[in-house]
């Protein structure tokens, strides 16, 4: 009989670590986690407690504690269900964003010896809570609010764990920016890389120079048809209070200003600061329009790096760069600059002649130089793409380097003693493909790769590096360009769930690293994704439907997709038809949306699917549609007009998507 109870004892025991296990699903993993017996229930008795700190350290989380369960959670030094919060400066933990956490059926404690270390913490535990968390009337009753008996010690990797938006390329207001800092602080990452000035828009207010700000800098011309809200920029009270924002989330923004080259809407507003008289068309356009313009993506002018005037700008310019941003680092970019307007301009000889600058790559080095030593002058640390390196013996040491080109662009950096930030396009640029090139979701398919998301998580700063060189990896950052998908349904499907992948790079061991293990803890967040109503991939992108050889024709007929279950809001959708396999293309002369048999929207220009996936063209194959009084009980069509181009073998892909009016309000659910 003893040995029976013995034996039931240990399976129960092995049965409720067993259960923690499963429920324990934080991103990125903690370091340790030592797993107990039992549950800390959560009820309207818990209280708050807090030791050499105050709520406002992890205010956040206890509001958001409060909003969701409905229970008072009471600030009291002592009671028998307490959540303790202590600050503990002499705390033994590698990093000063470190934290433990020990959980029993009685108590909650969380220690770390800073501020942000506590607010780490808070993030985990909300992720240890159902993802009604998230969800700010749920009622308490609808879900367990209990965390499993457990120890972890916990840190970072590397300290920089970062995401970079650039809203040059496409504008978003700055709910949008704090939607992602949001989610940027539930995953601890530290580090917004906002990329504020690109050819397709100057956003940043600049009080000296207000024409950087003018219409023709920050508008997408009425040519170009773009929705008015891809257009515009921020005030400085507007930086001001994102900047406090992300305080609040322990997050520091790194703005970029990108020079010499990519300055188009700097030379719009001031020409005699380029280094030619090109300022065709006087007006900022997409990316995807630069072709028709130019003949390629880049700009025919850039800053001129031989005139004092134009490092009279940047002193002003990072003036109040400086004075709004409290961050070490300011970036200014220095990447594709297009030398070879710089060899044809007579004055750039002379001046190189003059100064013994050898040539143009020099030449960058010199701008680099006196551009860094501008804004470390202003207190800060200057950073860059890795494209700075041309010249690396004449570049100055303090310069980091954010290494974009490959994998070995990290070494090229830590090799020559420069300081470097892991985001190589090859791995963590998310406008790239992540499962189907033929799936309809919003890349750059002039990118060969599919940045899958094994791909990203397996990704690791250190390969071939050197010890000493892994030392001056600063960390890894995911990167975001908004040339081609624009809406914000387009870009969150881009993002996550790789962004996730992303934070658990720069946050757990390396030999912790466990992608099916991962993927494990991936799929019990994506409810609190679904909490949060922000978009993420699915299997199949947004392929709603298919075409062969059989339901085509040589002369017009027509194709029926039903897409009821892709359309479930206000907004702007896109159809899409990608040919995939056989001998002819297709023709396509005319698309309608219907809704109950109804033509709501058409779109009459004829295109042709067939093979080209570049980016050096507006896509033919895509059809636009608004939908404008959506109603839920509606059954919703696409009717094509096609043919099979010189024959019927021909096979491919429907693709079907609707990007809401309101961002954030309705997701996809599949």
């Amino acid at each position: 009989m003893k040995k029976l109870f013995i034996s039931a004892m240990l399976s129960l025991i092995i049965g409720q670590v067993s259960q923690a296990q499963s429920i324990v699903n934080i991103i990125p993993k903690p370091q340790e986690i030592t797993y107990g017996k039992g549950l800390f229930q959560l009820d309207k008795h818990t209280s708050i407690s807090f030791k050499n700190c105050s709520v406002k350290d992890v205010g956040l989380f206890v509001k958001q504690l409060r909003q969701a369960s409905h229970y008072p959670m009471m600030e009291k030094k002592q009671s028998s269900n307490t959540i303790e919060f202590i600050l503990d400066r002499k705390l033994d933990l590698p990093s000063n964003e470190g934290y433990q956490l020990d959980v029993s059926a009685r108590k909650v404690t969380v220690k770390a010896n800073t501020a942000h270390g506590l607010f780490n913490a808070s993030q985990s535990l909300r992720q240890l809570l159902p993802s009604a968390i998230e969800t700010a009337n749920c009622a308490v009753n609808e879900s367990v609010w209990s965390i499993p008996a457990l120890a972890i010690k916990d840190y970072p990797r590397y300290h920089w764990r970062g995401y970079m938006k650039d809203v040059s390329r496409t504008f978003y207001t700055i709910e949008t920016i704090k939607k992602y800092l949001d989610v940027m602080a539930l995953y601890k990452m530290n580090t917004f890389h906002w990329h504020l000035t690109d050819d397709q828009g100057w956003r940043i207010e600049i009080k000296k120079y207000p024409k950087l700000t003018a219409e023709n800098a920050t508008v997408f011309h009425r040519t170009e048809k773009q929705p008015a809200e891809r257009s515009g920029f921020y005030t400085q009270e507007q930086i001001k209070e994102v900047i406090q924002y992300a305080k609040e989330r322990n997050i520091t923004i790194v703005p970029e200003i990108d020079v010499p080259g990519h300055s188009w809407p700097t030379i719009l507003a001031y020409p005699t600061l380029g280094v030619n008289k090109n300022s065709y068309p006087n007006h900022i356009f997409p990316f995807v329009s630069s072709w028709g313009y130019w003949g390629n993506q880049f700009t025919p002018n850039t800053l001129d790096p031989t005139k004092e005037t134009t490092y009279q700008f940047l002193d002003d310019v990072f003036t109040e760069i400086a004075s709004l941003f409290p961050g070490s680092y300011i970036h200014f970019g220095g990447d594709e600059v297009r030398h070879d307007l710089w060899e044809k301009e007579s004055h750039v000889q002379d001046f190189m002649k003059q100064h013994q600058i050898a040539d143009v790559k020099a030449l960058q080095s010199y701008f680099v130089q006196r551009v860094s030593a501008i804004i470390v002058q202003k207190g800060k640390k200057p950073i860059g793409w890795n494209d700075i390196l041309a010249d690396a013996k004449n570049l100055p040491k303090s310069t980091a380097i954010m290494s974009w080109l490959g994998e070995e662009a990290i070494k090229e950096a830590t090799k020559d003693g420069f300081k470097a930030v892991a985001t190589p396009a090859s791995h963590l640029y998310f406008d790239i493909t992540q499962a189907d090139r033929n799936d309809g979701t919003m890349t750059d398919l002039a990118y060969p790769q599919i940045n899958s998301l094994k791909r990203v998580y397996d990704f690791d700063p250190s390969n071939g590096l050197t010890a000493a060189e892994d030392k001056l990896v600063l960390g890894v950052q995911g990167n975001m360009w908004s040339a081609i998908a624009q809406d914000i349904k387009d870009m969150n499907v881009q993002n996550f769930p790789r962004l996730l992948a992303v934070a658990e790079i720069g946050w757990a061991s390396k030999s912790k690293k466990d992608y099916t293990e991962f993927c494990r803890r991936l799929d019990a967040n994506l409810p609190r994704l679904d909490s949060m109503r922000i978009d993420y991939y699915h299997t199949g992108g947004y392929i709603a439907g298919s075409w062969k050889s059989e339901d085509i024709k040589e002369e017009y007929s027509t194709l029926t997709f039903d897409v009821t279950k892709r359309i479930y809001d206000n907004g702007r959708a896109q159809a899409g038809f990608f040919f995939v396999d056989g001998k002819n293309f297709l023709e396509i002369d005319a698309v309608q949306l219907l809704q109950d048999g109804r033509i709501i929207d058409e779109d009459g220009h004829h295109a042709l699917a067939d093979k080209f996936r570049g980016t050096n063209k507006i896509k033919p194959f895509y059809y636009n549609f608004t939908i404008k009084n959506y109603n839920p009980n509606a059954k919703y069509e696409i009717k094509a007009r096609v043919k099979g181009a010189g024959g019927v073998d021909s096979k491919g892909n429907f693709t079907f998507n609707l990007s809401p009016t309101l961002p954030f309000n309705k997701i996809e659910k599949r």
